[in-house]
């Protein structure tokens, strides 16, 4: 009867205190899930320009893959896609509307400033350079435009280069292509030609032409790119993301893991190239 009696009472007291211990309960899995639960895909986009970014079977690759790749690897984020667009009208227009949430590699203006969320941090300063031949690399110098007067200069049509390029009084052969200029360069049609000395690095050690030619420095533009995220994107704590990614940056920058991406696709002049952007 004693253990009959201890039962009523222990069943009583459970109904007394339940609902207290289901609310209990309830905040501890919501805790629990709202810490564990995993954020949803994160979008990353970009245009296919080699050594920046391009796809092999479905497999990206390039400069901008892995350093964005090693900076979510810091933060601890998994579910991340990347995805090349074919045009820049579609990929400033996904991050217009929130379709995408990073977009890799875009210099900073005005406009786009409406609605892109830009870092601190640019990890490319990109370059573009004049490229001559290998037994011009002496004979042929740049400090000021009057030092390419006496030379047959060959650019792209509808390469914007700089103002100055184009109103310096240089007599310049216009080509339709951009990727005309190096095998024309080549072929002794034109002296000098302006290119993004990056691509032009890698499509020459990828062709066997490195050793062809050689690049003048100063470089005739060099602007900062960044990555970017979309004010539109309704991903979680992008101030926090955006606070995060800066910090990695700088680290990266600091201890040789930028340096090494660089010389991972670039070889010996990925070095070189890393060492002009922040030593000069």
């Amino acid at each position: 009867m004693a253990r009959c009696r201890d039962f009523v009472l222990l069943a009583g007291s459970f109904r007394y205190h339940l609902p207290g211990k289901c609310t209990l309960i309830a905040a501890l899995l919501i805790a629990v899930f709202s810490t564990t639960a995993p954020a949803r895909t994160l979008i990353i986009e970009g245009l296919s320009e080699a050594p920046l970014k391009w796809m092999v079977d479905r497999d990206p690759r390039g400069i901008d893959i892995d350093i964005m790749t090693e900076v979510l690897n810091d933060m601890g984020i998994t579910d991340y896609r990347f995805q090349l667009v074919d045009n820049g009208r579609r990929l400033l227009h996904n991050a217009q509307t929130g379709s995408s949430d990073i977009i890799l590699t875009l210099s900073q203006n005005a406009e786009r400033s409406q609605y892109l969320h830009y870092p601190d941090e640019a990890h490319l300063l990109l370059d573009w350079r004049f490229a001559v031949r290998i037994e011009d690399r002496d004979r042929i110098t740049f400090d000021n435009f009057s030092d390419l007067a006496r030379h047959r200069v060959g650019a792209a049509a509808e390469y914007s280069y700089t103002d100055t390029f184009w109103q310096s009084g240089l007599d310049i052969e216009i080509v339709a292509k951009n990727d005309l200029l190096i095998p024309m360069l080549l072929e002794n049609r034109f002296d000098v030609v302006p290119v993004n000395y990056l691509s032009t690095l890698y499509e020459t050690l990828r062709n066997g032409q490195r050793e062809k030619i050689a690049f003048i420095y100063p470089p005739l533009r060099r602007a900062p790119y960044y990555n970017v995220f979309s004010k539109a994107s309704d991903y979680p704590d992008k101030d926090a993301f955006l606070k995060r990614y800066d910090q990695i940056i700088r680290e990266m920058r600091n201890d040789g893991r930028l340096a090494t991406i660089f010389q991972d696709y670039l070889g010996p002049d990925g070095l070189d190239w890393w060492q002009s952007k922040y030593q000069n």
